[in-house]
């Protein structure tokens, strides 16, 4: 599909700043008279890519209560932006992961799209998984893409909550971690893991990103994160019956790694947990070799995870998405 770009009309500038000099020019005595200048309505379409101008940012446009957030797969160095200090790691092919899950959404759904947001920036740059100092660290160009990000984010988000009553977000992520597994991340810590059910379930939900998933499932929170029915349980499943991958929580594997955790970080924590609206946030962190360093691989990575979100939703919520 062809990218849309949102341009400003001239015409509409030229109006919008002829109105606002004839505001300022008129006394109290006339403003019950004033016009005004209507706000330009932006209609999505579902599968359309809109993106700004530079191509730095990218939404396509979903019409399901799926969202999923690719911030760190760019490549983009422009130069008016300085290079970032801190973590400046790719996660290589997480964007060939989420298209991957859209093709098998969108064909086992007879047409329907999830929201994708794509950073084309290259993490030197840029990383939206960050708070907005971390993230663009002052640059002014970079806090209008960072902006940018956020803001079809938002809109995604927005649809989502005026049409379900739940959604669930997926970002995605690399790790370096010695075990090669998907690392399901809930802003549960590894000491959090380590606990018993029993022990989770006295308040952890409200300190999880799945807190309002929870809140509306017949399971307890425990069982939500990573029993039976869990995100991680039914993404164990679908690499079992196809392509082995190890998965953490799990019913079987439900303890965080003794070589390192990755639990979630600024985007779960903004839209999964401090927001407290209708979406639940998990992190899908995955290492780069047999899960995203060839075609087969991240081809794997994609339908196991659309099979793992399609029956996670309807087994937590009690209804399909397609």
């Amino acid at each position: 599909m062809k990218t849309k770009v949102l341009h400003i009309n001239k015409s509409f500038t030229t109006l919008l700043l002829a109105t606002i000099i004839l505001l300022i020019s008129c006394g109290d005595s006339n403003r019950a008279t004033q016009s005004t200048v209507p706000t330009p309505i932006v209609v999505y379409t579902p599968g359309d890519l809109v993106s700004d101008g530079q191509g730095y940012i990218q939404y396509r446009v979903g019409n399901t209560p799926v969202i999923i957030t690719v911030p760190h797969d760019g490549t983009l160095v422009p130069s008016t932006m300085a290079d970032r200090m801190g973590d400046t790691d790719r996660a290589i092919n997480t964007r060939k992961v989420a298209e991957q899950f859209a093709v098998f959404f969108n064909a086992n759904s007879n047409g329907l799209f999830p929201h994708i947001i794509y950073n084309n920036l290259s993490r030197t740059k840029l990383d939206p998984d960050a708070n907005l100092m971390d993230g663009a660290q002052g640059n002014s160009y970079a806090n209008q893409s960072y902006g940018t990000y956020h803001s079809y984010l938002q809109t995604a988000i927005d649809s989502v909550e005026a049409n379900f009553d739940a959604g669930i977000l997926l970002n995605l992520v690399e790790h370096n971690n010695a075990t090669q597994q998907f690392e399901l991340g809930y802003l549960l810590s590894e000491s959090d893991l380590n606990l018993t059910n029993a022990e989770l379930n006295n308040g952890y939900s409200t300190l999880s990103s799945i807190g309002h998933l929870s809140s509306i499932s017949a399971a307890s929170f425990a069982a939500t994160l990573r029993g039976y029915s869990s995100f991680g349980n039914y993404l164990f499943a679908a690499s079992y019956n196809s392509s082995s991958f190890q998965v953490v929580p799990t019913l079987d594997n439900p303890n965080a790694p003794s070589d390192g955790y990755t639990s979630g970080g600024y985007t779960l924590t903004a839209y999964g947990k401090e927001r407290w609206g209708k979406i639940s946030a998990i992190e899908v962190a995955t290492p780069y070799s047999g899960f995203r360093d060839n075609a087969n691989a991240y081809r794997a990575v994609g339908v196991v995870l659309e099979d793992a979100t399609y029956k996670f939703y309807q087994e937590q919520i009690g209804i399909s998405i397609y």
